[in-house]
Protein backbone atom coordinates (compact mmCIF):
# COMPACT_ATOMS: atom_id res chain seq x y z
CA UNK A 1 0.00 0.00 0.00
CA UNK A 2 1.43 3.41 -1.02
CA UNK A 3 1.97 6.44 1.12
CA UNK A 4 -1.28 8.49 1.38
CA UNK A 5 -1.34 11.99 -0.08
CA UNK A 6 -0.66 14.67 2.52
CA UNK A 7 -3.28 17.44 2.86
CA UNK A 8 -2.46 20.45 0.73
CA UNK A 9 -1.49 23.56 2.69
CA UNK A 10 -4.42 25.96 2.92
CA UNK A 11 -2.47 28.90 1.56
CA UNK A 12 1.27 29.31 1.57
CA UNK A 13 1.20 31.47 -1.54
CA UNK A 14 3.52 30.46 -4.42
CA UNK A 15 4.65 27.33 -2.55
CA UNK A 16 1.07 26.02 -2.48
CA UNK A 17 0.52 26.93 -6.14
CA UNK A 18 3.71 25.11 -7.12
CA UNK A 19 2.64 22.05 -5.12
CA UNK A 20 -0.68 22.04 -6.98
CA UNK A 21 1.22 21.99 -10.28
CA UNK A 22 3.26 19.01 -9.05
CA UNK A 23 0.07 17.19 -8.09
CA UNK A 24 -1.43 17.80 -11.53
CA UNK A 25 1.75 16.47 -13.16
CA UNK A 26 1.66 13.34 -11.02
CA UNK A 27 -2.01 12.82 -11.85
CA UNK A 28 -1.27 13.16 -15.57
CA UNK A 29 1.43 10.51 -15.22
CA UNK A 30 -1.14 8.02 -13.93
CA UNK A 31 -0.86 8.87 -10.21
CA UNK A 32 2.13 6.63 -9.41
CA UNK A 33 2.62 6.00 -5.71
CA UNK A 34 5.25 8.01 -3.87
CA UNK A 35 7.10 4.76 -3.33
CA UNK A 36 7.31 4.28 -7.10
CA UNK A 37 8.39 7.89 -7.59
CA UNK A 38 11.09 7.43 -4.96
CA UNK A 39 12.69 4.66 -7.04
CA UNK A 40 12.94 6.97 -10.05
CA UNK A 41 13.76 10.23 -8.26
CA UNK A 42 16.22 8.81 -5.70
CA UNK A 43 14.56 10.88 -2.97
CA UNK A 44 12.55 9.28 -0.20
CA UNK A 45 8.79 9.05 -0.50
CA UNK A 46 8.39 11.39 2.48
CA UNK A 47 10.48 14.16 0.85
CA UNK A 48 8.52 13.88 -2.40
CA UNK A 49 5.22 13.89 -0.51
CA UNK A 50 6.32 17.04 1.34
CA UNK A 51 7.14 18.71 -1.98
CA UNK A 52 3.54 18.23 -3.13
CA UNK A 53 2.08 19.41 0.21
CA UNK A 54 2.80 23.09 -0.35
CA UNK A 55 3.87 24.18 3.11
CA UNK A 56 7.25 25.30 1.78
CA UNK A 57 8.75 25.51 -1.68
CA UNK A 58 10.90 22.40 -2.18
CA UNK A 59 14.52 22.73 -3.17
CA UNK A 60 15.29 22.88 -6.88
CA UNK A 61 16.84 19.39 -6.80
CA UNK A 62 13.72 17.87 -5.21
CA UNK A 63 11.38 19.72 -7.57
CA UNK A 64 13.27 18.59 -10.67
CA UNK A 65 13.56 15.00 -9.44
CA UNK A 66 9.79 14.94 -8.77
CA UNK A 67 8.99 16.40 -12.19
CA UNK A 68 11.32 14.12 -14.16
CA UNK A 69 10.03 11.06 -12.33
CA UNK A 70 6.57 11.99 -13.63
CA UNK A 71 7.78 12.58 -17.18
CA UNK A 72 8.06 16.37 -16.94
CA UNK A 73 10.54 18.43 -18.96
CA UNK A 74 13.52 19.43 -16.82
CA UNK A 75 14.01 22.87 -18.40
CA UNK A 76 10.31 23.73 -18.15
CA UNK A 77 10.09 22.77 -14.48
CA UNK A 78 13.24 24.64 -13.63
CA UNK A 79 11.63 27.78 -15.10
CA UNK A 80 8.48 27.15 -13.06
CA UNK A 81 10.45 26.64 -9.86
CA UNK A 82 12.52 29.81 -10.33
CA UNK A 83 9.36 31.83 -11.00
CA UNK A 84 7.78 30.47 -7.82
CA UNK A 85 10.99 31.14 -5.85
CA UNK A 86 11.00 34.78 -6.98
CA UNK A 87 7.35 35.20 -6.00
CA UNK A 88 7.80 33.33 -2.72
CA UNK A 89 10.79 35.32 -1.48
CA UNK A 90 11.12 32.96 1.50
CA UNK A 91 7.57 33.68 2.69
CA UNK A 92 6.50 30.03 2.94
CA UNK A 93 5.81 28.64 6.38
CA UNK A 94 8.92 27.55 8.28
CA UNK A 95 9.36 23.83 7.82
CA UNK A 96 11.48 21.92 10.35
CA UNK A 97 11.96 19.19 7.74
CA UNK A 98 14.10 21.45 5.54
CA UNK A 99 17.27 20.10 7.14
CA UNK A 100 16.12 16.53 6.38
CA UNK A 101 15.52 17.54 2.77
CA UNK A 102 18.99 19.08 2.52
CA UNK A 103 20.59 15.92 3.94
CA UNK A 104 18.71 13.73 1.46
CA UNK A 105 19.83 16.02 -1.34
CA UNK A 106 23.46 15.45 -0.37
CA UNK A 107 22.92 11.69 -0.17
CA UNK A 108 21.16 11.65 -3.54
CA UNK A 109 23.96 13.64 -5.19
CA UNK A 110 26.46 11.10 -3.87
CA UNK A 111 24.32 8.24 -5.15
CA UNK A 112 24.01 9.83 -8.59
CA UNK A 113 27.77 10.21 -8.86
CA UNK A 114 28.08 6.48 -8.20
CA UNK A 115 25.53 5.54 -10.86
CA UNK A 116 26.46 4.84 -14.49
CA UNK A 117 25.24 7.49 -16.95
CA UNK A 118 21.74 7.20 -18.36
CA UNK A 119 22.15 5.42 -21.72
CA UNK A 120 21.65 7.59 -24.79
CA UNK A 121 22.69 5.18 -27.53
CA UNK A 122 20.79 6.48 -30.55
CA UNK A 123 23.32 6.99 -33.38
CA UNK A 124 23.38 9.94 -35.72
CA UNK A 125 21.15 9.21 -38.69
CA UNK A 126 23.24 8.68 -41.81
CA UNK A 127 20.65 10.14 -44.19
CA UNK A 128 18.35 13.16 -44.30
CA UNK A 129 14.72 12.35 -43.63
CA UNK A 130 12.27 14.08 -45.94
CA UNK A 131 8.62 13.57 -46.77
CA UNK A 132 7.74 11.40 -43.80
CA UNK A 133 5.72 13.85 -41.71
CA UNK A 134 2.36 12.09 -42.11
CA UNK A 135 3.90 8.68 -41.43
CA UNK A 136 5.66 10.00 -38.31
CA UNK A 137 2.31 11.24 -37.04
CA UNK A 138 0.77 7.85 -37.65
CA UNK A 139 3.69 6.13 -35.91
CA UNK A 140 3.25 8.37 -32.86
CA UNK A 141 -0.42 7.41 -32.71
CA UNK A 142 0.43 3.72 -33.01
CA UNK A 143 2.82 4.02 -30.06
CA UNK A 144 0.42 6.06 -27.92
CA UNK A 145 -0.12 4.23 -24.60
CA UNK A 146 -3.52 5.87 -24.01
CA UNK A 147 -5.21 2.48 -23.85
CA UNK A 148 -2.55 0.94 -21.57
CA UNK A 149 0.92 -0.33 -22.40
CA UNK A 150 1.98 0.61 -25.93
CA UNK A 151 2.46 -2.28 -28.34
CA UNK A 152 5.86 -2.59 -30.09
CA UNK A 153 5.94 -0.88 -33.49
CA UNK A 154 7.53 -2.60 -36.50
CA UNK A 155 8.64 -0.40 -39.42
CA UNK A 156 9.13 -2.52 -42.55
CA UNK A 157 9.77 -1.97 -46.24
CA UNK A 158 12.12 -2.33 -49.21
CA UNK A 159 15.86 -2.58 -48.84
CA UNK A 160 17.15 1.00 -48.85
CA UNK A 161 13.78 2.67 -48.22
CA UNK A 162 15.03 4.45 -45.09
CA UNK A 163 13.64 2.35 -42.25
CA UNK A 164 16.53 3.05 -39.89
CA UNK A 165 16.46 6.82 -40.51
CA UNK A 166 12.72 6.86 -39.91
CA UNK A 167 12.98 4.80 -36.72
CA UNK A 168 15.73 7.03 -35.34
CA UNK A 169 13.70 10.19 -35.95
CA UNK A 170 10.68 8.59 -34.29
CA UNK A 171 12.84 7.37 -31.41
CA UNK A 172 14.16 10.87 -30.73
CA UNK A 173 10.62 12.21 -30.59
CA UNK A 174 9.41 9.45 -28.27
CA UNK A 175 12.54 9.44 -26.13
CA UNK A 176 12.00 12.96 -24.82
CA UNK A 177 9.28 11.61 -22.54
CA UNK A 178 11.26 8.57 -21.35
CA UNK A 179 13.88 9.80 -18.87
CA UNK A 180 15.53 6.45 -18.06
CA UNK A 181 17.33 6.19 -21.37
CA UNK A 182 17.32 5.35 -25.07
CA UNK A 183 18.80 2.02 -26.11
CA UNK A 184 19.83 1.09 -29.65
CA UNK A 185 20.45 -2.52 -30.66
CA UNK A 186 21.94 -3.07 -34.15
CA UNK A 187 21.03 -6.58 -35.29
CA UNK A 188 22.73 -6.39 -38.69
CA UNK A 189 25.15 -9.35 -38.97
CA UNK A 190 27.55 -7.11 -40.90
CA UNK A 191 27.84 -4.97 -37.76
CA UNK A 192 28.37 -7.95 -35.50
CA UNK A 193 24.77 -7.95 -34.32
CA UNK A 194 23.65 -10.78 -32.08
CA UNK A 195 21.16 -13.33 -33.33
CA UNK A 196 19.92 -14.77 -30.01
CA UNK A 197 17.41 -13.17 -27.67
CA UNK A 198 19.33 -14.08 -24.50
CA UNK A 199 22.52 -12.42 -25.78
CA UNK A 200 20.60 -9.28 -26.72
CA UNK A 201 18.89 -9.23 -23.31
CA UNK A 202 22.26 -9.44 -21.56
CA UNK A 203 23.63 -6.53 -23.59
CA UNK A 204 20.61 -4.39 -22.73
CA UNK A 205 20.70 -4.92 -18.96
CA UNK A 206 24.45 -4.31 -18.88
CA UNK A 207 23.94 -1.08 -20.83
CA UNK A 208 21.55 -0.01 -18.06
CA UNK A 209 24.32 -0.33 -15.50
CA UNK A 210 23.69 -3.75 -13.94
CA UNK A 211 26.98 -5.25 -12.72
CA UNK A 212 28.09 -8.32 -14.70
CA UNK A 213 27.84 -10.52 -11.60
CA UNK A 214 24.10 -9.79 -11.44
CA UNK A 215 23.45 -10.90 -15.03
CA UNK A 216 22.49 -14.62 -14.97
CA UNK A 217 24.33 -17.13 -17.13
CA UNK A 218 21.11 -19.05 -17.74
CA UNK A 219 19.51 -17.71 -20.97
CA UNK A 220 15.92 -17.96 -19.70
CA UNK A 221 16.73 -16.12 -16.47
CA UNK A 222 18.64 -13.45 -18.41
CA UNK A 223 15.57 -12.78 -20.57
CA UNK A 224 13.44 -12.71 -17.40
CA UNK A 225 15.75 -10.11 -15.86
CA UNK A 226 15.47 -8.00 -19.02
CA UNK A 227 11.68 -8.08 -18.78
CA UNK A 228 11.76 -7.15 -15.10
CA UNK A 229 14.07 -4.21 -15.76
CA UNK A 230 11.81 -2.86 -18.52
CA UNK A 231 8.84 -3.20 -16.19
CA UNK A 232 10.47 -0.77 -13.73
CA UNK A 233 11.95 1.76 -16.17
CA UNK A 234 10.77 4.47 -18.56
CA UNK A 235 12.85 3.41 -21.56
CA UNK A 236 12.97 3.55 -25.33
CA UNK A 237 14.44 0.49 -27.10
CA UNK A 238 15.19 0.34 -30.84
CA UNK A 239 15.88 -3.05 -32.45
CA UNK A 240 17.29 -2.13 -35.86
CA UNK A 241 17.56 -4.64 -38.70
CA UNK A 242 15.66 -7.62 -37.28
CA UNK A 243 16.29 -10.64 -39.49
CA UNK A 244 13.76 -13.10 -38.10
CA UNK A 245 11.20 -13.45 -35.36
CA UNK A 246 13.36 -15.62 -33.08
CA UNK A 247 15.77 -12.74 -32.48
CA UNK A 248 13.22 -10.59 -30.70
CA UNK A 249 10.09 -12.61 -29.87
CA UNK A 250 11.02 -13.05 -26.19
CA UNK A 251 12.12 -9.39 -25.91
CA UNK A 252 8.84 -7.78 -26.95
CA UNK A 253 7.12 -7.00 -23.68
CA UNK A 254 4.16 -4.73 -23.01
CA UNK A 255 6.01 -2.69 -20.37
CA UNK A 256 3.76 0.11 -19.08
CA UNK A 257 6.36 2.89 -19.33
CA UNK A 258 8.50 1.74 -22.28
CA UNK A 259 8.37 2.06 -26.05
CA UNK A 260 9.85 -0.53 -28.41
CA UNK A 261 10.51 0.22 -32.09
CA UNK A 262 11.75 -2.40 -34.57
CA UNK A 263 12.88 -2.20 -38.19
CA UNK A 264 12.94 -5.09 -40.65
CA UNK A 265 12.53 -5.71 -44.34
CA UNK A 266 10.07 -8.46 -43.51
CA UNK A 267 6.68 -7.95 -41.89
CA UNK A 268 7.70 -10.61 -39.33
CA UNK A 269 4.22 -12.10 -39.43
CA UNK A 270 5.19 -14.65 -36.79
CA UNK A 271 5.17 -11.95 -34.10
CA UNK A 272 1.94 -11.40 -32.18
CA UNK A 273 0.89 -8.17 -30.51
CA UNK A 274 2.97 -5.97 -32.82
CA UNK A 275 1.70 -2.97 -34.74
CA UNK A 276 3.11 -2.62 -38.26
CA UNK A 277 3.88 0.39 -40.43
CA UNK A 278 4.91 -0.06 -44.07
CA UNK A 279 7.40 2.54 -45.34
CA UNK A 280 6.97 3.24 -49.08
CA UNK A 281 9.41 4.83 -51.51
CA UNK A 282 9.25 8.60 -51.85
CA UNK A 283 6.99 10.39 -54.28
CA UNK A 284 8.75 12.47 -56.94
CA UNK A 285 8.47 15.80 -55.10
CA UNK A 286 9.93 14.19 -51.97
CA UNK A 287 12.79 12.76 -54.03
CA UNK A 288 13.60 16.25 -55.26
CA UNK A 289 13.52 17.53 -51.69
CA UNK A 290 16.02 14.84 -50.67
CA UNK A 291 18.35 15.74 -53.56
CA UNK A 292 18.12 19.41 -52.61
CA UNK A 293 19.00 18.56 -49.00
CA UNK A 294 22.27 16.91 -50.12
CA UNK A 295 23.21 18.88 -53.24
CA UNK A 296 21.92 22.27 -52.16
CA UNK A 297 18.80 24.01 -53.42
CA UNK A 298 20.65 26.33 -55.81
CA UNK A 299 22.61 23.59 -57.54
CA UNK A 300 19.52 21.44 -58.05
CA UNK A 301 17.56 24.45 -59.30
CA UNK A 302 20.24 24.95 -61.97
CA UNK A 303 19.35 21.59 -63.57
CA UNK A 304 15.92 20.39 -62.31
CA UNK A 305 15.48 18.02 -65.26
CA UNK A 306 18.68 16.22 -64.29
CA UNK A 307 17.28 15.76 -60.79
CA UNK A 308 14.06 14.32 -62.19
CA UNK A 309 15.98 11.89 -64.41
CA UNK A 310 18.08 10.76 -61.46
CA UNK A 311 15.01 10.27 -59.25
CA UNK A 312 13.37 8.19 -61.97
CA UNK A 313 16.47 6.04 -62.47
CA UNK A 314 16.70 5.45 -58.71
CA UNK A 315 13.05 4.49 -58.46
CA UNK A 316 12.64 7.17 -55.73
CA UNK A 317 14.49 4.88 -53.32
CA UNK A 318 15.95 7.05 -50.52
CA UNK A 319 19.25 5.17 -50.13
CA UNK A 320 19.93 5.19 -53.87
CA UNK A 321 19.13 8.91 -54.12
CA UNK A 322 21.32 9.72 -51.12
CA UNK A 323 24.33 7.76 -52.40
CA UNK A 324 23.98 9.29 -55.87
CA UNK A 325 23.64 12.80 -54.44
CA UNK A 326 26.68 12.38 -52.16
CA UNK A 327 28.78 11.31 -55.12
CA UNK A 328 27.61 14.35 -57.08
CA UNK A 329 28.15 16.65 -54.10
CA UNK A 330 31.78 15.51 -53.99
CA UNK A 331 32.19 17.12 -57.45
CA UNK A 332 30.96 20.67 -56.86
CA UNK A 333 32.93 21.97 -59.84
CA UNK A 334 30.99 19.79 -62.33
CA UNK A 335 27.82 20.98 -64.02
CA UNK A 336 24.99 18.98 -62.49
CA UNK A 337 23.37 18.09 -65.81
CA UNK A 338 26.64 16.67 -67.16
CA UNK A 339 27.47 14.85 -63.93
CA UNK A 340 24.05 13.17 -63.86
CA UNK A 341 24.34 12.25 -67.55
CA UNK A 342 27.70 10.59 -66.85
CA UNK A 343 26.24 8.71 -63.89
CA UNK A 344 23.30 7.40 -65.91
CA UNK A 345 25.31 6.57 -69.04
CA UNK A 346 25.42 2.90 -69.97
CA UNK A 347 24.10 0.19 -67.68
CA UNK A 348 24.71 -0.73 -64.08
CA UNK A 349 23.74 2.40 -62.17
CA UNK A 350 23.26 0.32 -59.02
CA UNK A 351 26.96 -0.68 -59.05
CA UNK A 352 28.00 2.99 -59.13
CA UNK A 353 25.95 3.87 -56.08
CA UNK A 354 28.76 3.49 -53.59
CA UNK A 355 30.11 6.09 -51.16
CA UNK A 356 32.80 5.15 -48.68
CA UNK A 357 31.90 1.83 -47.09
CA UNK A 358 28.22 2.00 -48.04
CA UNK A 359 26.83 0.65 -51.30
CA UNK A 360 23.47 -0.27 -52.71
CA UNK A 361 24.83 -3.51 -54.20
CA UNK A 362 25.86 -4.77 -50.75
CA UNK A 363 22.45 -3.88 -49.37
CA UNK A 364 20.75 -5.91 -52.10
CA UNK A 365 23.16 -8.81 -51.60
CA UNK A 366 22.21 -8.83 -47.94
CA UNK A 367 18.53 -8.90 -48.91
CA UNK A 368 19.15 -11.94 -51.13
CA UNK A 369 20.83 -13.84 -48.32
CA UNK A 370 18.67 -16.73 -47.24
CA UNK A 371 16.33 -16.77 -50.26
CA UNK A 372 15.18 -20.20 -51.35
CA UNK A 373 16.35 -21.43 -54.78
CA UNK A 374 12.78 -21.01 -56.03
CA UNK A 375 12.67 -17.35 -55.00
CA UNK A 376 16.11 -16.72 -56.51
CA UNK A 377 14.94 -18.16 -59.81
CA UNK A 378 11.75 -16.09 -59.68
CA UNK A 379 13.79 -12.92 -59.15
CA UNK A 380 16.12 -13.81 -62.01
CA UNK A 381 13.29 -14.55 -64.44
CA UNK A 382 11.47 -11.39 -63.42
CA UNK A 383 14.54 -9.25 -64.02
CA UNK A 384 15.13 -10.89 -67.41
CA UNK A 385 11.72 -9.77 -68.68
CA UNK A 386 11.53 -6.49 -70.63
CA UNK A 387 10.97 -3.50 -68.37
CA UNK A 388 7.51 -2.07 -69.01
CA UNK A 389 5.39 0.28 -66.92
CA UNK A 390 2.85 -2.41 -66.09
CA UNK A 391 3.55 -4.80 -63.25
CA UNK A 392 1.65 -7.46 -65.22
CA UNK A 393 5.04 -8.47 -66.64
CA UNK A 394 6.29 -9.37 -63.21
CA UNK A 395 3.20 -11.42 -62.50
CA UNK A 396 3.40 -13.25 -65.84
CA UNK A 397 7.08 -14.04 -65.38
CA UNK A 398 6.42 -15.53 -62.00
CA UNK A 399 3.63 -17.63 -63.40
CA UNK A 400 5.86 -18.97 -66.17
CA UNK A 401 8.89 -19.42 -63.94
CA UNK A 402 7.12 -21.37 -61.25
CA UNK A 403 4.32 -23.83 -60.81
CA UNK A 404 1.19 -21.72 -60.38
CA UNK A 405 0.61 -22.77 -56.77
CA UNK A 406 4.15 -21.68 -55.85
CA UNK A 407 4.08 -18.25 -57.56
CA UNK A 408 2.34 -16.38 -54.74
CA UNK A 409 4.59 -18.01 -52.14
CA UNK A 410 7.75 -16.87 -53.94
CA UNK A 411 6.43 -13.35 -54.48
CA UNK A 412 5.71 -13.08 -50.76
CA UNK A 413 9.21 -14.31 -49.97
CA UNK A 414 10.79 -11.69 -52.23
CA UNK A 415 8.54 -9.00 -50.80
CA UNK A 416 9.55 -9.90 -47.26
CA UNK A 417 13.21 -9.83 -48.34
CA UNK A 418 12.73 -6.18 -49.34
CA UNK A 419 13.14 -6.79 -53.09
CA UNK A 420 9.57 -6.46 -54.35
CA UNK A 421 7.00 -3.77 -53.66
CA UNK A 422 3.28 -4.25 -53.44
CA UNK A 423 0.98 -2.39 -55.80
CA UNK A 424 -2.56 -1.18 -55.27
CA UNK A 425 -3.79 -4.25 -57.14
CA UNK A 426 -4.26 -7.30 -54.95
CA UNK A 427 -1.80 -10.07 -55.84
CA UNK A 428 0.44 -7.89 -58.02
CA UNK A 429 3.96 -6.77 -57.21
CA UNK A 430 6.37 -4.30 -58.77
CA UNK A 431 10.10 -4.83 -59.34
CA UNK A 432 12.06 -1.64 -58.52
CA UNK A 433 14.35 -0.61 -61.41
CA UNK A 434 17.59 -0.88 -59.42
CA UNK A 435 16.63 -4.33 -58.13
CA UNK A 436 16.08 -5.32 -61.77
CA UNK A 437 19.59 -4.09 -62.67
CA UNK A 438 21.08 -5.87 -59.69
CA UNK A 439 19.37 -9.18 -60.47
CA UNK A 440 20.44 -9.04 -64.12
CA UNK A 441 24.05 -8.33 -63.20
CA UNK A 442 23.99 -11.10 -60.63
CA UNK A 443 22.68 -13.58 -63.23
CA UNK A 444 25.44 -12.61 -65.69
CA UNK A 445 28.18 -13.11 -63.11
CA UNK A 446 27.21 -16.66 -62.20
CA UNK A 447 24.91 -18.92 -64.21
CA UNK A 448 22.68 -21.07 -62.04
CA UNK A 449 23.49 -24.69 -61.43
CA UNK A 450 20.58 -26.66 -62.96
CA UNK A 451 20.86 -29.21 -60.16
CA UNK A 452 20.06 -26.46 -57.62
CA UNK A 453 16.85 -25.36 -59.34
CA UNK A 454 13.60 -27.01 -58.26
CA UNK A 455 12.12 -29.22 -60.95
CA UNK A 456 8.78 -27.46 -60.89
CA UNK A 457 10.58 -24.16 -61.51
CA UNK A 458 12.23 -25.18 -64.81
CA UNK A 459 10.48 -23.92 -67.93
CA UNK A 460 10.90 -25.91 -71.12
CA UNK A 461 11.52 -23.63 -74.14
Amino acid sequence: MGRPEKPLALDAGPATAFAQELRRLRSGAGSPSYRELAKRALFSASVLSDAAAGYQLPSLQVALAFAEACGGERAEWERRWRRAAREDGGQGRPDPRAAHQARETRLRDAALRALPPIPNELPLSARPLVGRGALLGRARRLTDPAAGAAAPLLVHGLAGVGKSAFALRLARELGSGLPDGQLYVDLDPASGGRVDAAGIAGDVVRALGLPPELVPDDPARRVGLYRSVLRERRLLVVFDGVRHERQVRELLVAAPHCRIVLTARSRLLGLDGVRRLALPVLDRDESMDLLAAVLGTERLASAPRAGLLLADACGDLPLALTLAARGLAARPEALLAEAVADLLAGEGLFARLRVGDESLAERFESACHGLTPRARLALRRSAAAPAVPSVDTVVRVFASALAQDRAAESMEELHDAGLLERTDVVGQYGLPPLVREFARARAEQAAPDPDQVPRDAVVTP
